[in-house]
């Protein structure tokens, strides 16, 4: 069995992940859920990522690095350091990658994102991102989802990985992201990362729209 290291993407904290947790853990799985400070605009890339290498210091055993959204920036750099890791992209938004020429836009047409403060933090009012964000999750969690929902910094530094880290890695994509274009996922994972995705039938967060069917594809990735 494994242990899962799920991290989570801007403006969410572990909670996003309080359904596929149990779920994992049923399946005999072992579950950290580090709190990243992504809120912090002084909090560089190392900073960021130290809880995440805190929580699996000393781990023994196989080791699936799970990123979500923006996350996967910094599970990316989680995975580096553990080379040995299976490296889990799920709906990304990687660092350290733009589109090339020609390649499809990253993401969906129309997403009210929120705009910067004078601190260059965003935040999504949380009516707009029950909106946005949250249209396929069941509404209380929706509702529990955009509450918690607290302010994103971008580090002031240049992204520190030069290209994809060597780890064995797969990318799931959801169909129906409501942020990023499946076009775009696709593309990245064949012609950046050159691996085959794998598609799941949800909206951007599928641990919360379908975590028993997440769990199930974790699991089985993590097995295999």
């Amino acid at each position: 069995m494994a242990t899962f290291c799920l991290i989570h993407g801007a403006w969410h904290d572990p909670s996003c992940w309080d359904e596929l947790t149990p779920l994992l853990m049923e399946r005999g799985h072992d579950v950290v859920v580090p709190d990243l400070p992504l809120q912090d605009p002084g909090a560089g890339f190392e900073e960021r990522i130290r809880p995440a290498l805190e929580a699996i210091d000393g781990v023994d055993g196989p080791l699936a690095i799970v990123g979500h959204s923006q996350g996967t920036a910094y599970s990316s750099l989680v995975a580096a350091a553990n080379p040995d890791s299976l490296l889990v992209h799920l709906c990304p938004r990687l660092g350290g990658f733009e589109p090339p020429p020609g390649a499809p836009a990253p993401f969906r047409q129309g997403v009210p994102w929120p705009e910067s403060g004078a601190d260059g933090t965003t935040i999504w009012d949380a009516g707009v991102a029950m909106a946005a964000l949250y249209g396929r999750v069941p509404a209380p969690r929706a509702a529990m989802l955009a509450g918690r929902l607290r302010p994103m910094a971008m580090p002031r530094e240049d992204y520190p990985l030069n290209g994809p880290p060597g780890n064995q890695a797969l990318l799931i994509y959801a169909a129906e992201d409501e942020l990023f274009d499946p076009d775009w996922e696709r593309f990245m994972a064949r012609e950046l990362l050159g691996i085959e995705p794998i598609e799941i039938q949800t909206g951007h967060f599928p641990m919360a729209e379908d975590p028993e069917g997440l769990a199930e594809l974790l699991a089985r990735v993590a097995s295999d």
